[in-house]
């Protein structure tokens, strides 16, 4: 008997478990299988890193519950949506995204500027410098060429090589370097479309394009005439040779940004990508690491300190991240209701920001001003884009966009527009330097602005360049002409008019074939300007331009 009942026993239960199975396993299996479906097609498909600090990692997490939590009750897995089974599963992804809404919402909120002011204020070592630190302007390592010129200079270029025109594009990257003792933006071409990457990847990315940013000289460079194969991995690219996908594979807890493209001094390309790390998720932010990506095998070195890469790496902190970093330092010192409603001693970068070479090193520079953006800066800042330093300038004058309008004054009958201004340092005064397009975005002159004093201004063809204008804007036109580069020509005069501007006067006249030319008056030159008239015959010593530069006169 004894015997029989556990047999009996064994038997309802076995019984009672298949009744209970039979109609809730199969449902159970078939979520889990989709689960595990949809979960590995999306991690692929968004390849995030496995980091709860990472933004991008916990918004995958958020919706996916919620895709799957529409997908699954849109198949209606259970036969009859009453099932307790069911109603369970609701509960549980119900629960789930509750839970990750949570997290999220609590991880911004205690790690935000509002609770944690001075820690963002922090992230960033300033150090107080004189105007001194700026080097005297070098114009072979000053980059006049702005993004927009450089953006139509690089696909002029491509429209030249008819062989790669119709198979692949020029990306809109444009790192700025420092590259063979000047300054260059550097580009990769990337496939054209999905169909041209199947055509050609075989074969990877075969050229990228430089372009020097002091002389808009413009040059694709072929891998091949490098000795070099082609670039495989790279952002355009498909599967696993797309290279956000290839970092995330090689390192799935590193959190990346975007990679910046560069060269090194062989003019072998690279990828550097930063990684970064969080307070919390997703606030806080600051640089971690760095890899030295290579997209023509796909190897990388992971250096978890940025001072360790190659010298000739320039862009390991990105200029979004310093200027944020910059601004938070201004304004979040005295706490964040300061910078709100106080805002005693609050300063923030200016509306844009331009590049300076010095020492090998590419540098991010940006006005600063008040809290209440008006029309003057309180000085400058200058951030080492390799290396992290900083060094705040104490200089107050007007800001760039005050410049940029004095500048566009000053050349009104041409109706010349400014570009955003460099800050230079011409006999250790704080210079913008600018570029003034027509409205076909074609640099026609080139503008300098005293940064103290913005009325003070200065112009030049760019037929007669860069040194022509600093040696005007120093009024030491004289010496600076190099009399190897002057023409000498005899003229007779047609129409003589003297201007006076900000107290200097400049003679223009035209002779009788119709040519315009300048003569700025200084004290070597001013007897024989004096006594200019129409219908003289006299010779002059010149640079050409569209307003041909006269150094010296003589009857």
């Amino acid at each position: 008997m004894k015997w029989n009942f556990k047999r009996s026993g064994s038997n309802l239960y076995t019984s009672a478990f298949t009744r209970f199975a039979k109609p809730h396993l199969k449902p159970f299996v078939v979520t889990v299988l989709i689960f595990l479906a949809l979960f590995l097609l999306t991690l692929y498909l968004y390849h995030p890193p496995f980091n709860f600090h990472s933004p991008a990692f916990m918004y995958y997490i958020f919706f996916f519950f919620i895709g799957t939590l529409v997908i699954l009750t849109a198949l209606n897995i259970c036969a009859l949506i009453k099932e307790k089974t069911y109603r369970l599963g609701m509960k549980f992804w119900g629960y789930a995204v509750g839970l990750v809404i949570m997290i999220i919402a609590s991880s911004v909120l205690l790690t935000s500027r509002f609770l944690n002011a001075r820690e963002y204020a922090s992230r960033i070592e300033v150090s107080d410098s004189s105007f001194d630190f700026v080097p005297e302007v070098d114009f072979t390592k000053t980059p006049i060429i702005d993004r927009d010129s450089t953006l139509a200079l690089g696909d002029r270029v491509m429209g030249q090589m008819p062989d790669l025109v119709s198979q692949f594009e020029v990306a809109t990257d444009y790192t700025q370097i420092s590259y063979k003792d000047s300054v260059y933006r550097v580009t990769p071409l990337e496939y054209a479309d999905i169909f041209k990457y199947f055509t050609n990847r075989d074969e990877g990315i075969p050229a990228y394009i430089t372009v020097n940013s002091t002389t808009g000289e413009a040059e694709l460079v072929r891998l091949n005439d490098l000795g070099l194969e082609g670039m495989r991995y790279v952002p355009s690219a498909l599967f696993n040779e797309n290279l956000m996908r290839k970092l995330q594979m090689d390192y799935p807890t590193k959190i990346f940004g975007s990679p910046s493209f560069e060269i090194d001094e062989e003019g072998h390309p690279w990828y550097i990508c930063t990684t970064y790390t969080y307070k919390a998720m997703g606030t806080k932010q600051m640089v971690e690491g760095v890899v030295l990506f290579n997209p023509i095998n796909g190897d990388s070195t992971y250096y978890d300190d940025p001072l360790k890469v190659p010298s000739w790496v320039d862009r390991i902190y990105p200029e979004s991240l310093v200027m944020e970093e910059f601004d938070d330092y201004g304004s979040l010192r005295g706490g964040f209701i300061n910078s709100i409603f106080g805002q005693k001693d609050v300063f923030v970068t200016s509306e844009g920001y331009n590049y300076l070479e010095s020492g090998g090193d590419i540098w991010i520079y940006s006005g600063i001003t008040s809290a209440n953006s008006d029309a003057a800066n309180l000085g400058f800042v200058l951030i080492n884009l390799r290396t992290h330093e900083t060094h705040m300038i104490t200089s107050a004058g007007a800001n760039e966009v005050s410049a940029m309008s004095s500048a566009e004054g000053s050349v009104r009958n041409y109706g010349y527009r400014a570009t955003f201004p460099l800050l230079v340092n011409v006999n250790d005064m704080p210079v913008y330097l600018m570029s003034l397009k027509d409205d076909a975005g074609l640099t026609k002159m080139y503008a300098m602005v005293d940064a103290t004093d913005y009325q003070i201004v200065e112009t030049a063809t760019i037929d007669e360049g860069l040194d022509i204008l600093k040696q005007r804007f120093s009024g030491d036109t004289a010496e600076i002409v190099p009399p190897s580069s002057l023409e000498e020509k005899t003229i007779t005069l047609a129409n003589v008019r003297i201007l006076n501007l900000e107290g200097t006067s400049i003679v223009y006249f035209t002779d009788t074939e119709g040519n315009r030319y300048r003569l700025d008056i200084n004290e070597q030159n001013i007897d024989q300007a004096a006594f200019l008239s129409d219908g003289q015959l006299v010779t002059i010593f010149y640079l050409e331009g569209d307003i041909n530069f006269v150094s010296d006169i003589s009857y």
